[in-house]
């Protein structure tokens, strides 16, 4: 594995490309990633984050904290991870391409799906192909059936290891 890795967050809408540069990678292979971040710019809400990243089933499921430290809600942003490797230099980048499609899991257990609008809209703008869109949208049916099923909770107490480490 490169020993120079460089994280990157791409969205469509808004149109930003930015580099990861203060995220703390706590583990990799081939699979996974899962970095630790602090805010890029002051928050009254939340203010750190340990997020999963599952390059196979499309998920960055985040733990994110007040500035106490205690849980905020989880968010988890559907993706797709580019990974290109520069050799010469030993460096990989990790592309985190945002697919728009949002859910967040709220303490209490509650539910939201975010921005299926702007997936559309995406879509729509030529921003997105038509396969990006079927992969959000089935990688949101499996991850909402995992949480359904209860299943949600083998992720949480992944990160959550982290968050006590």
């Amino acid at each position: 594995m490169n020993t120079n890795i460089q994280l990157f967050r791409k969205r469509h809408i808004p149109e930003e490309c930015v580099l990861l540069k203060n995220d703390t990678i706590l583990y990799l292979d081939e699979t996974s990633l899962v970095t630790s971040w602090n805010v890029l710019k002051p928050r009254s809400d939340f203010a750190s984050g340990i997020s999963f990243f599952d390059f196979e089933k499309h998920w960055k499921i985040t733990r994110v904290a007040k500035s106490d430290g205690s849980l905020y809600h989880w968010y988890c942003d559907i993706m797709n991870m580019h990974i290109s490797e520069d050799k010469a230099t030993s460096t990989s980048a990790y592309l985190m391409e945002d697919l728009l499609i949002d859910i967040v899991v709220e303490p209490d257990g509650s539910v939201h799906v975010l921005d299926l609008d702007e997936a559309a809209e995406a879509f729509e703008k030529g921003l997105i192909t038509g396969a990006d869109l079927t992969l959000a949208l089935n990688a949101a049916d499996a991850l909402l059936r995992i949480i359904r099923n209860g299943e949600f909770a083998e992720y949480q107490n992944r990160i959550e290891q982290y968050n006590k480490a």
